[in-house]
């Protein structure tokens, strides 16, 4: 490559807006040119008649640094998009049948476990008789007592995307894309609203793509985030698709919003209740509720989910205002092909049940800057790339099958069949063998790039009444007495300084609104 070439200027076009395209254009925008040490040129395309995607309003806690990395403000950010924080899920009846255990639920926290002399004591903890265990979650985490207290996951005085504890946001995804794209528009991103007519291939790559202008727009790097349609990606229909819906069978959500009274309606984690087949969302924004009811339609028709929503919400069904989304369960064989590159729904989606629609955004972001580089020097970057996005989608499919296979309940078809070994992932089912006699160790989990790791595992697992780690005996030996004792004594610690150290949520979303 002469020097020429070295100092030219980067061209990289984004088909389809929403919160992939904007996302991506803000992140790379700010990013990309200290990176490469050349000018960068950003353009999005997207046509104005295609809504946005709002299945998942969830993140969890990588949106920070992303965020951080756009060159956005928290707290702009929180006021323009109608955001609150989020600590963690609280999972309910998704362990036994409703019916026989009324109200049953177990809380996954975002941030480590509490720790004993940087040793993990949840071996000790179950070999406590069953009976006298508290909630894991309540036992290795403060989070859940102080979401639940209605307590933010910061101070006044803490930096920006900083905090006492771990947390990411609820958000309303039709804000954030707008957010962004005003953002970038001002930054310079050239933003063309027109139809994407034909995609001009150039063997595994893109040379163009003609608008309904006519105008043909040619560039370095091609960004598909034209969702399921994956109309870059995938023009030439010779990409497999590997479909994982039989795995996870959830296809369809079928959403609706409610008002919040106040400030004080507002939870700092999601809920997520099980249904007959499949599962409601509860997120609280700053001035509503956003809801949805994903289930698979294998086992209960449209109708029907719509009547859970309905009862869910304390609404008549006939009143009830929805929106229907289907869902297309797993992801391209090649999320890189020649000079294109899959982000957001082009790429895949594994359903929102851990929120991470928008963490797989941020995750190929984040991999484009190591390999943008790489590409345009002529390294062969597209094999690496795919094995780090195969690496992401399988350890998500991995970690929300966990949250079907382990269920007591057999009410539904839906579950029976959630349980079936036939179902459950290879790799999974040799983790569930392994863990029969262990704890969940971050040996289990050897590659980098991964979602969910051990401490996550673990807060399922022994949330669903997980009883593996070996055979209990018949009383705790004087180690795990000690173990446990120093355990509660450090959670105490932390709690206290959690509480010293944090505001209540609705002092600081009053003081948000008034900046």
């Amino acid at each position: 490559m002469n020097e020429s070439d070295t100092n030219s200027e980067v061209a990289i076009v984004i088909v389809g807006g929403g919160t992939a395209g904007w996302l991506t254009a803000a992140f790379l925008q700010n990013q990309l040119p200290h990176t490469l040490n050349r000018r960068v040129a950003i353009t999005v395309i997207e046509a104005e008649d295609i809504p946005t995607v709002g299945v998942g309003e969830a993140t969890i806690p990588s949106i920070r640094q992303t965020l951080a990395a756009c060159g956005i403000e928290e707290h702009v950010f929180l006021k323009n998009c109608n955001a609150t924080f989020k600590q963690g899920i609280e999972f309910i009846n998704w362990r036994d049948d409703p019916k026989i255990a009324v109200g049953n639920s177990y809380f996954h926290p975002f941030g480590d476990q509490v720790m004993v002399a940087g040793k993990d004591a949840t071996w000790q903890w179950l070999q406590l008789p069953e009976d006298q265990r508290a909630a894991y979650a309540d036992q290795f985490s403060v989070q859940a007592e102080i979401s639940k207290a209605g307590r933010a996951p910061k101070g006044f005085a803490d930096k920006p995307f900083d905090g006492a504890l771990a947390y990411a946001y609820h958000l309303d995804a039709g804000m954030l894309a707008q957010f962004l794209k005003n953002l970038c528009k001002r930054r310079g991103v050239r933003h063309i609203v027109q139809k994407v007519v034909e995609v001009e291939r150039n063997g595994e790559g893109i040379a163009a793509v003609r608008l309904d202008s006519e105008e043909r727009v040619s560039a370095d790097i091609f960004v598909d985030c034209t969702g399921f349609a994956a109309r870059l990606i995938n023009s030439d229909k010779l990409n497999r698709f590997n479909n994982l819906s039989d795995v996870l069978f959830v296809d369809r959500a079928v959403a609706t919003r409610l008002q919040n009274e106040s400030l004080h309606d507002v939870l700092g984690y999601t809920k997520s209740t099980a249904q007959s087949a499949g599962w409601i969302w509860d997120i609280a924004l700053q001035d509503r509720r956003g809801i949805g009811h994903v289930y698979s339609s294998r086992y209960i028709d449209d109708d029907a989910a719509r009547a859970e929503l309905a009862a869910y919400v304390g609404q008549p069904v006939e009143a009830l205002e929805t929106r229907k989304l289907d869902m297309r369960i797993g992801y391209h064989d090649q999320q890189w092909r020649g000079n294109t590159v899959a982000i957001g729904l082009s790429s895949g989606f594994l359903e929102p049940l851990e929120s991470t629609g928008i963490y797989l955004i941020e995750m190929a972001n984040w991999a484009m800057l190591e390999f943008i580089p790489r590409y345009l020097a002529g390294a062969q970057v597209q094999g690496h790339y795919n094995r780090i996005l195969h690496n992401h989608y399988d350890n998500i499919a991995d970690f929300l099958k966990l949250h079907y296979c382990l269920s007591n309940r057999r009410d539904t078809a839906f579950w029976r069949d959630n349980c079936d070994p036939s179902t459950i992932p290879q790799s999974l089912q040799a983790n569930l063998d392994a863990w029969k006699a262990a704890v969940p160790s971050i040996y289990d989990f050897d590659r980098t790039t991964q979602c969910f790791s051990a401490t996550n595992y673990k807060f399922v697992l022994y949330g669903m009444g997980w009883n593996g780690g070996g055979d209990p005996i018949s009383g705790p030996a004087d180690y795990a007495t000690s173990m446990m004792a120093d355990l509660l004594q450090r959670r105490s610690k932390l709690r206290d300084f959690v509480l010293r150290d944090t505001v209540p949520t609705v002092a600081y979303f009053e003081a948000l609104q008034k900046l």
